[in-house]
């Protein structure tokens, strides 16, 4: 069966809709990268969270932090996880691989897949999030290795469950890369990159799709806020914010 380029899922953020030509491509993953603190796991709970508000089965596996304080400060925005658990529509679950094991489970990727298909029990599981996929090889030597590891993991996921599935990871604070390792982006269909620029003394977050294959994607550069009860609220292009600011000076 041939890809449908239109057979689309809501990220939950309509103008990040609109940027990437209409929303995700049902099925095939995405990277979502940016610096420490600037919006990637509440990106990912915006589209969880639209996923089963439609009425879709979810699945996120943190890869860092205790699930708890995920969903705790979920609720610092108005979002109660905890509501669709008790209906058996969302599985939050934690994933722990040391860098001692990535060796020895490089070659048996399925290990991961096969948990996901545990906590799924033949659910139609409609999103996935991994936050973050960097926590996986963290720390590994051998690039191949990493690179294999999380290259048949998103194979895997795409053809055992055909869920759409948002990868973040995170970068270093200045860096120019778009991921940790320099390939995640590549394994991708789509890379959404969120940042932070600093002018005249005043923080603005961003947002841009750099990414998106079989798609018409707006490429501007965006300035976005996080606001209770709406999560990732999409604003004026930066450009636009900056000429403003200096007028305003």
């Amino acid at each position: 069966m041939g890809l449908d380029v239109t057979d689309r899922i809501s990220t939950g953020i309509p103008k990040l809709d609109q940027m990437l030509g209409g929303g995700f491509i049902r099925g095939r993953t995405y990277l979502v990268t940016g610096e420490t603190g600037v919006g990637k796991t509440i990106l990912s709970l915006q589209f969880i969270l639209e996923g089963l508000r439609q009425n879709e089965f979810a699945i996120y596996v943190s890869l860092d932090e205790r699930i708890d304080g995920v969903l705790n400060g979920a609720l610092s925005l108005g979002w109660d996880f905890w509501e669709y658990i008790n209906r058996g529509m969302f599985f939050p679950f934690e994933f722990r691989l040391f860098t001692s094991d990535l060796k020895r489970f490089g070659k048996e990727s399925r290990t991961f897949v096969e948990a996901i298909e545990k906590i799924a029990r033949g659910r139609p599981i409609s999103r996935i999030v991994l936050d973050p996929i960097s926590a996986l090889a963290l720390g590994a030597r051998e690039e191949f290795i990493v690179r294999e590891y999380l290259r048949e993991i998103i194979n895997m996921l795409e053809e055992k469950l055909g869920a759409t599935t948002l990868l973040t990871c995170d970068i270093p604070t200045g860096s120019t890369k778009l991921s940790r390792f320099g390939f995640e982006e590549f394994l991708s269909s789509g890379v959404i990159v969120l940042g932070v620029v600093r002018f005249k003394g005043k923080l603005l977050k961003t947002i841009y799709v750099r990414k998106m294959r079989w798609s018409n994607a707006d490429s501007s550069i965006y300035v976005f806020e996080i606001r209770p009860g709406e999560g990732i609220v999409i604003k004026e292009p930066l450009s636009e914010q900056l000429d403003t600011m200096e007028l305003q000076l």
